[in-house]
């Protein structure tokens, strides 16, 4: 299967190192049109119908006496590209500012290659690294994107981002898999968002807490929207404390708290900080009813970096669904983790929405999880980490 993909600058500044290329030549996948007997208009019709668009596309070439259906051939043809041969590629976008997701600029486009990796089509995929989310990076990109032809993008940008690429996405159709909806204000059907609910993540965590409820954080963005969500639905808060740097004397705030126990304890932290201050929590014999965490701490990493008493209570949301083995193992031979980062997740959900919802529209999607609204819909999981893996929580567990 030959891959064509404009890597434009996501090559040197994304992987930053050269590469020996293989000495193995690139597989290849060729649409062919192998029936015996020509394909008349109704066969065509049918081809159509049965969503059997490949197909079509590869056969009509060679009957285009039947105008009737040329705007149907219009529309599929405008979504590939198409070689005297018969070769199809999807053609997809991704709007990357490097310098701002950092890591996720990788991550995120080895997932996208991951998913077309698995549905072993050809694919047109090009990279366009905005570097930053200025207004004046993200319009240049999106010019270049319209200029080149494509109408599907994905986007992985901050809040701030999505606002300037919702204003100004007119003619393409945008999946964010970085930002929920009920952070940005539009009615824009062709724009997606596939960030997870964190309220309702909270939400769901409260049905296991106590009426006692204390919260730790750091400073994060992230953090102060857990905190802000909790403050408003939880019962009683006994106790609050952010930490603003490294430097944190566990014995001075939890040796002679007595607040802490037999309550519930958010931990609105990073996995490290979460980790050693479950560990602290029982060096100091504080003896709390459960710890709660968000999705930042759904990550196998808390089975080594925990002792399994010190994480005993401990329950996790988690929105990431299952998916099939064979995606799984296409994104793990990229290095991309779809199974514990959300944002690797969402991604390759994007890309399947755009594959079968808009490009081949009606197509069997991989992914369970539903639009409504403009917003990815995910279902939210309560897990507990056990002695050697994460598992579905059970009232029977603790």
């Amino acid at each position: 299967m030959k891959f064509i993909v404009f890597l434009l600058i996501f090559i040197s500044s994304i992987y930053a190192k050269s590469e020996t290329p293989s000495l193995i030549p690139p597989a290849k996948n060729i649409f062919m049109n192998l029936g015996i007997e020509e394909c008349d208009r109704a066969c065509l019709i049918d081809l159509l119908e049965r969503g059997k668009i490949f197909s079509f596309l590869s056969v009509y070439k060679n009957h285009s006496q039947f105008d009737d259906i040329q705007d149907e051939y219009d529309k599929y043809s405008s979504l590939f590209q198409i070689n005297e041969t018969g070769n199809i590629k999807i053609k997809l976008a991704m709007l990357v500012p490097q310098k701002i997701i950092r890591r996720y600029a990788t991550s995120t486009v080895n997932s996208t290659l991951a998913y077309l990796l698995y549905k072993k089509y050809d694919f047109d995929l090009k990279i366009y690294n905005s570097g930053d989310e200025s207004e004046t990076s993200l319009l240049n990109s999106l010019s270049k994107i319209r200029d080149d032809g494509y109408k599907y993008v994905l986007a992985p940008l901050t809040e701030n981002g999505a606002k300037i690429v919702v204003q100004n996405a007119d003619g393409l159709v945008v999946y964010i898999p970085t930002v929920n909806k009920k952070v940005i204000n539009t009615t824009n059907p062709n724009i997606i968002f596939g960030g997870i609910d964190y309220s309702n993540q909270i939400q769901k965590l409260l049905t296991y807490a106590t009426n006692k409820v204390a919260i730790f954080s750091d400073s994060s963005s992230i953090a102060n929207e857990l905190n802000s969500d909790i403050q408003n639905s939880a019962e009683h808060i006994v106790y609050m404390k952010q930490f603003k740097n490294s430097r944190v004397n566990f014995k001075k705030i939890l040796k002679w708290n007595k607040r802490l126990d037999n309550s519930s304890i958010f931990l609105n932290l990073p996995l490290v900080k979460a980790s050693l201050l479950a560990s602290q929590l029982r060096v100091y014999d504080r003896t709390p009813y459960n710890l709660l965490s968000t999705q930042i701490n759904y990550n196998p990493m808390i089975l080594t970096l925990t002792q399994y008493k010190d994480r005993q209570a401990l329950l996790i949301a988690n929105s990431i669904g299952k998916v099939n083995d064979e995606i799984t193992i296409s994104n793990t031979l990229l290095d991309s983790d779809i199974e514990y980062n959300w944002v690797n997740y969402s991604t390759s959900l994007g890309v399947d929405l755009l594959y079968n919802n808009y490009v081949l529209q009606g197509g069997r999607r991989s992914f369970a999880e539903k639009v409504i609204n403009g917003q990815v819909e995910y279902e939210t999981y309560i897990v507990s980490p056990k002695r050697y893996s994460i598992e579905a929580f059970t009232d029977e567990g603790m």
